[in-house]
């Protein structure tokens, strides 16, 4: 070796200029070790002469000898230190191609004693628990990232592993990451409902508002399995997803129920809560139903023109109505009371959105009001539209309305001054729905011109156009960068909203047969639709792949006709409620029929 350079002076044939490693000096020990016993071996089969003159050439050979003191220990002694010094800062010299080579050289000399000896020291390097080595907060990120079925399998590695698998904070983590919310606390019915259920399983609840017996309860389960069992509401929540999500993809659709009311009337518009099933029609009236009890609650009357939009308060508080005779009523949602009508509007209100107290409607008269639904007060007069405005949204918390009209423009509106910051033009024809992301200032419009435009309201940009679809897109959703759209086309595509590509068409043998009116996003990656074929059909948009029929063929065996709407509750104990809006032959027949799944949701048609 040139000492000067560092570099090798030897006819040893170098490895690529890659970095020296551990693991691949590991790599080599490993099958030097399995090389050299696999001669041992074999000398072990030849003829006792032929063993006899190669024990006799290991002994002759010094790098294949090992005194009974140099076996007794790994220590040197200071003669020896003298020798060992000078080579090894020589070899700290090398540079890392030549130290590379220098050990694999050194350790292709060595017998098999010094290789397992190599071997048992590099070893333990590689048993060392990674996770363990990391800070708690660390290791809680990391194995939030894993699915499930390695969550369960990471458990059983180690106590350490395990009590990183049952951390509280892992399993919020997860929850967050997917939007979801904490267990709330069963309602009396409901829990009274789990009570008889379990009573019959001999099953015992525990109620939460009794801290001693649950006290208790945690003190013998923790004495049975220990405290990396105790109880975590954020796990509970997570295991509940992925069982609803398992329920809507293999059971069964239990009984029925029906509903009647509206008569012989179109159902134009329906909310869902909980409990509460409100549905508007052009008879003049909203009806409000209890989808538990299975009965009418109240008839809300009042308009004198048909209710063609509708909005129920995330608190339950209120319901809002939009009509064609120019009106928006505000009504109570406890007794069915009215609490104000809003006037201004001087045509058919078609469109509401609603967030906290403020509700932003459109109308056919071009303009698009804020109101105040506790007060009754008009807070803003957004006019700027030629044309029927058919979609609005609201971002209250970044200060903005958008509408969309069938003058072929969406405009975004500064809500405190309502000037209008950006007209969004693009399309060739009627604008009829929007999707709004507000964090991502991300809004999403279909058009009668068959295409789907992705904007960035921020700039007053156009992001990509998404073409595909032959008709009018019936239903949108949004869900990060994965965009579902549905159209009268039968088709049901699946977008990647940042490239504008179509990763998915859902369609063929297991396809609705004629035009989709509606979709919705459930958990897990699916999505439910109906069609005017009088199918409700599920869907893995993840894999572009069809699950199964929950309906088919309704308007046959029910007397519905076609399906409208789906729109689902997820909410919390069983109540999925499921309502589908049904046809015949262009009138309602004024009737909800109820189903179930057990345990995961309720269905619910129009």
């Amino acid at each position: 070796m040139d000492s000067s350079t560092g570099e090798c002076a030897t006819s040893y044939k170098s490895p690529p200029t890659s970095q020296s490693s551990v693991e691949d000096i590991a790599e080599e020990v490993g099958t030097l070790h399995e090389s050299v016993e696999e001669k041992q071996n074999s000398s072990k089969r030849k003829s006792p002469m032929d063993v006899s003159s190669q024990g006799k050439r290991y002994a002759r050979s010094p790098s294949y000898s090992m005194d009974s003191d140099e076996e007794s220990s790994t220590h040197a002694t200071v003669e020896d230190a003298h020798l060992i010094r000078p080579w090894v800062d020589q070899f700290q010299a090398m540079s890392r191609r030549c130290q590379r080579s220098a050990l694999l050289q050194l350790i292709s000399t060595c017998g098999l004693q010094h290789v397992r000896h190599v071997r048992q020291l590099i070893e333990p390097h590689f048993q060392k628990d990674f996770l363990s080595c990391l800070p708690v907060e660390l290791a809680i990120q990391i194995v939030a990232n894993l699915p499930m079925a390695d969550i369960v399998r990471a458990a059983r590695v180690s106590r350490f592993w395990r009590d990183i698998c049952e951390d509280d904070r892992m399993w919020r983590l997860k929850c967050e990451r997917e939007g979801l919310e904490p267990l709330p606390l069963p309602s009396e019915r409901v829990a009274g409902a789990w009570e008889q259920t379990a009573m019959g399983n001999g099953v015992t609840i525990v109620d939460h508002y009794k801290g001693a017996e649950l006290e208790q309860h945690r003190k013998a389960r923790e004495q049975s399995y220990g405290s990396v069992y105790s109880r975590s509401v954020w796990k509970a929540t997570y295991l509940r997803r992925c069982r609803i999500a398992a329920n809507w993809r293999r059971l069964p659709i239990g009984g029925s129920m029906v509903l009647r009311g509206h008569e012989e009337h179109v159902i134009t518009c329906l909310q869902i809560q909980g409990d509460m099933l409100v549905t508007g029609s052009d008879d003049n009236t909203l009806r409000v139903w209890s989808i538990e009890q299975g009965k009418l609650l109240f008839t809300l009357v009042g308009h004198t023109g048909g209710v063609w939009t509708s909005q129920l308060s995330t608190d339950g508080k209120y319901i809002i109505s939009g009509s064609t005779d120019r009106t928006v009523k505000v009504w109570s949602a406890k007794d069915g009371s009215l609490i104000h009508t809003l006037h201004g509007h001087t045509s058919t209100v078609r469109c509401m959105s609603l967030c906290r107290n403020t509700l932003v409607s459109g109308s056919r008269d071009t303009t698009v009001r804020a109101w105040n639904i506790e007060t009754g007060r008009c807070e803003q007069y957004l006019t700027g539209h030629v044309a029927a405005v058919r979609c609005v949204q609201l971002d209250l918390d970044g200060g903005r309305v958008i509408s969309g009209a069938y003058d072929f423009t969406i405009k975004v509106w500064d809500y405190e001054t309502g000037s209008c910051t950006y007209t969004l033009t693009g399309h060739t024809n009627r604008v009829y729905s929007l999707l709004l992301d507000a964090p991502r200032n991300i809004v999403v419009s279909g058009s009668l011109d068959t295409t789907i435009r992705v904007w960035d309201i921020a700039k007053g940009t156009c992001i990509c156009v998404l073409s595909g679809h032959h008709s009018l897109t019936s239903g949108m959703q949004l869900r990060g960068d994965i965009l579902v759209s549905c159209n009268a086309d039968s088709d049901v595509r699946v977008w990647n909203i940042r490239d504008g590509s179509c990763m998915y068409r859902l369609h063929g043998p297991n396809g609705h047969t004629s035009a989709i009116t509606s979709l919705q996003f459930l958990d897990n990656g699916i999505v439910v639709t109906s069609g005017d074929d009088g199918a409700v059909k599920l869907w893995d948009v993840m894999k572009g792949e069809f699950i199964r029929d929950l309906i088919l063929t309704l308007g046959i065996h029910e007397g519905m006709g076609l399906l409208f709407m789906v729109k689902i509750d997820l909410g919390f104990d069983l109540s999925h409620h499921f309502a589908v809006q049904g046809n015949d032959d262009s009138i309602i027949c004024g009737r909800i029929i109820l189903s179930s799944l057990p345990f995961a949701l309720r269905f619910c048609y129009l």
